[in-house]
């Protein structure tokens, strides 16, 4: 069974959710070669041109907004909640009962998109081990990475609007909302 907590997470650019490792893994399997035992994953989604690559520039930010892209999963490996993120990174714990934890899992493993052999396509990985997947769906300024996790949030059970929930701080307010606060501040 898995743990029934949901961790949003705010870097001030991007947004993630945080899951248990373990009951991704059971529901994509082919993770299990690409991530060790941690106790958590942080998962993002973004656009495949810009999310992860290793210069951000301005002109890929521009592209990935205003070309509608193909997106990619991010997965980092998160052993420690309290160490492994920068100061900066607000966290946020959401308590959820099994039903809204499993509803929300299986809209994450959904976004994996596998191949023709059934398997996941890794696109890149970053010095510091995040993971990027290829993913279903297409980035685009009316579909970013803060509607997809605000399309998780709601899956999970929290009252907020996916497609006006544009901003990072647009999510993290919906959060707040919905009564939840930062275990760092």
């Amino acid at each position: 069974m898995p743990d029934p907590t949901l961790y949003f997470t705010n870097n001030g650019l991007h947004t993630h959710v945080v899951m248990s490792s373990k009951a991704l893994r059971a529901l994509v399997p082919d993770l299990s070669q690409y991530v060790g035992n941690d106790a958590w994953l942080q998962i993002g989604w973004g656009d495949a041109g810009y999310y992860g690559a290793a210069k951000q520039t301005l002109l890929l930010g521009v592209l990935a907004l205003f070309t509608p892209t193909a997106a990619i999963v991010g997965v980092r490996c998160i052993n420690d909640l309290s160490a492994d993120f920068p100061k900066s990174t607000r966290l946020y714990p959401i308590i959820l009962d099994q039903t809204a934890m499993n509803a929300a899992l299986a809209l994450v493993s959904r976004h994996f998109k596998l191949n023709q052999s059934g398997r996941l396509t890794l696109v890149r990985e970053k010095p510091t081990g995040e993971l990027f997947f290829a993913s279903i769906g297409t980035y685009s300024i009316l579909n970013t990475c803060n509607n997809w996790t605000a399309y998780v949030l709601q899956e999970a059970g929290l009252k907020i609007s996916p497609k006006m929930t544009i901003g990072p701080g647009q999510v993290e307010r919906n959060v707040r909302k919905n009564g939840y606060s930062s275990t760092k501040k």
